[in-house]
């Protein structure tokens, strides 16, 4: 039976996922495709239930909670580790809500926690790979980064 595994290609997902892509935990009966995506795009998967088993935001969970179960074996979670903003000069955080940030998704969790710290803001999706290559050009004058964009 194939089961795919839908993880984004940072660190703390690739070490969630390692066992079983080096071959060190026993598969069994099962085959498993890994699929590695960027997170926005793996909770717009879920939406649909593309993959049978996926990482997703905790922000989108209760979206795919009819369709997804948590599993006890990994989270991106912990306290003073979470999403940053970052800017070419400092900025108080009032000013951010009359900037364009470049987020890496309205589903992401990161999203969620900023429109909760600042309320509503002018922002535009960009993959989280790029955020900081659209601040340090002037593309855009800040950028919400998750853990994938901080490690990468």
């Amino acid at each position: 039976m194939l089961i795919r595994l839908g993880h984004s290609p940072d660190p703390d997902d690739a070490f969630m996922f390692w066992g079983l892509a080096s071959g060190e935990v026993d598969p069994r009966r099962f085959e498993f495709e890994h699929v590695l995506r960027d997170i926005q795009t793996l909770n717009e998967w879920a939406l649909k239930g593309e993959l049978e088993v996926t990482a997703i935001s905790l922000a989108a969970y209760p979206m795919v909670q009819e369709r997804y179960v948590l599993l006890p074996h990994g989270a991106s979670m912990g306290s003073g580790y979470g999403p940053i903003v970052v800017a070419r000069e400092e900025l108080p955080p009032a000013d951010l809500r009359q900037l364009e940030i470049a987020v890496p998704g309205e589903l992401t969790t990161a999203f969620l926690v900023l429109r909760m710290c600042i309320g509503s803001f002018r922002y535009r999706e960009v993959p989280f790979d790029a955020i900081i290559d659209e601040v340090r050009s002037g593309r855009a004058d800040a950028g919400l980064l998750i853990d994938e964009g901080k490690v990468t």
